[in-house]
């Protein structure tokens, strides 16, 4: 991977940005297929390409017929080894970190369970990022020199650990550029970059687990709201009745009546029967499949703990269709890959919409026990797609 300063005109940026979109989109892609596609004319493909192909961004991968005899097409790759950023994904209980090439596919995926009050100490946790970081690189044999940067999201109760400090730590230790995101907004710019083909630009993105939240998509960009804090959905009241305290502050709210961590404590009441249910009580992790199964069966039990939470968060969701009028729901999590949960989720939701108004619900494409992806993704966009390809310089070269 080369390195090299940013002071390009914008212009120019702009057009390797285009470029290199429909490299990581197509396939059997020539250079007068991305003329065609980005309006630009033969002659400043050509020199973009030629460039790109002596940076080793572009490799040559033979060619295909044109249909015009003696003519053949030349077709470009991204090239995967370019470059590669590192993703990482922190909540109250775990750290993940990802390492992913420059079209996002995943290479590796560290989970790390984290201690009580690990979050606390600043220090400690900065010398944990830096420790995976640096054990996953050496675990896949890459050096630090071909990592174009990192990306770190978080969920909206960590705010407050100050992750302005994480940044800038870890950007001084691993002496790479490094990003923060929350991870919702990350995840939904994530499902619109790798899964372009399947996503629109007006949708809503929808996480559960282990807490609650939602990106708004217009126009391919996300509304953030005045103060960041658009598309909290697991903060909406859902019942004013419930004396329930939340870490917004509220009571009632969508995430202190339905969070993960309240079905866990139900589970562990009905006693052994049960029990199974429960993969990893520290982290949350409930077995959907089994729960599927039970609900299945009709188990009333089952049924007490789940239908009313569900409920709870088909009447938020509705309420945000409603709002904001997506062409489509992507619901990312756990909990939506099993096919009986999914399908009483739906109904719940178009059940309050009434016969008027449908909405589409998708599962994401996204692995949901990889939240790094997001983060990583992140990175890729802003560190090497929107600067054209060409990298920031290190603070050791500056």
């Amino acid at each position: 991977m080369t390195v090299r300063g940013i002071n390009q005109s914008g212009l120019k940026i702009s057009n390797r940005n285009k470029v290199l979109r429909i490299l990581r989109q197509g396939k059997s892609v020539s250079r007068k297929d991305i003329s065609d596609k980005t309006g630009l004319t033969k002659a400043a493909i050509s020199g973009i390409v030629s460039e790109m192909i002596e940076e080793n961004i572009v490799i040559e991968k033979g060619s295909r017929e044109t249909g015009t005899a003696g003519r053949k097409k030349i077709i470009l790759e991204l090239n995967k080894k370019y470059g590669y950023v590192l993703g990482v994904s922190i909540t109250d209980a775990h750290l993940i970190c990802v390492i992913a090439n420059v079209l996002g596919e995943t290479i590796d995926v560290l989970y790390h369970e984290l201690e009580p009050d690990q979050l606390n100490n600043m220090d400690n946790f900065v010398d944990l990022i830096i420790e995976k970081s640096f054990y996953i690189l050496w675990k896949n044999s890459y050096p630090r020199d071909c990592i174009m940067g990192m990306g770190i999201g978080y969920i909206g109760s960590l705010d407050e650990i100050k992750i302005g400090v994480i940044e800038d730590s870890v950007r001084q230790r691993l002496h790479i550029p490094v990003l923060t995101v929350n991870n919702v907004k990350a995840l939904a710019m994530s499902q619109m970059d790798l899964y372009y083909e399947e996503t629109s630009e007006n949708f809503l993105f929808v996480k559960y687990g282990p807490g609650l939240g939602m990106s708004i998509v217009r126009n391919g960009s996300i509304i953030d709201g005045v103060n960041n804090k658009a598309g909290e959905i697991g903060h909406t009241i859902v019942d004013i009745n419930k004396k329930t305290t939340c870490r917004c502050g509220r009571s009632g709210c969508l995430e202190s009546l339905s969070s993960e961590k309240g079905i866990v404590k139900e589970i562990e009441a009905l006693g052994d029967k049960y029990k199974d249910l429960i993969i990893d009580k520290s982290l949350t992790i409930i077995d959907y499949e089994k729960v599927n199964r039970y609900i299945k069966a009709n188990d009333k039990k089952i049924l007490d703990i789940f239908e009313p939470r569900y409920n709870y968060f088909a009447k938020a969701l509705a309420n945000s269709v409603i709002l904001f009028d997506p062409e489509y729901v992507s619901l990312y999590g756990n909990v939506f890959s099993q096919p009986e949960l999914f399908e009483m989720i739906s109904n719940l939701v178009n059940a309050y919409l009434g016969p008027k108004t449908k909405v589409i619900m998708t599962l994401s494409n996204l692995d949901p026990r990889n939240s790094a992806i997001g983060p990583a993704s992140y990175a890729l966009r802003e560190l090497f797609y929107h600067s054209g390809g060409y990298q920031q310089q290190s603070m050791e070269e500056e």
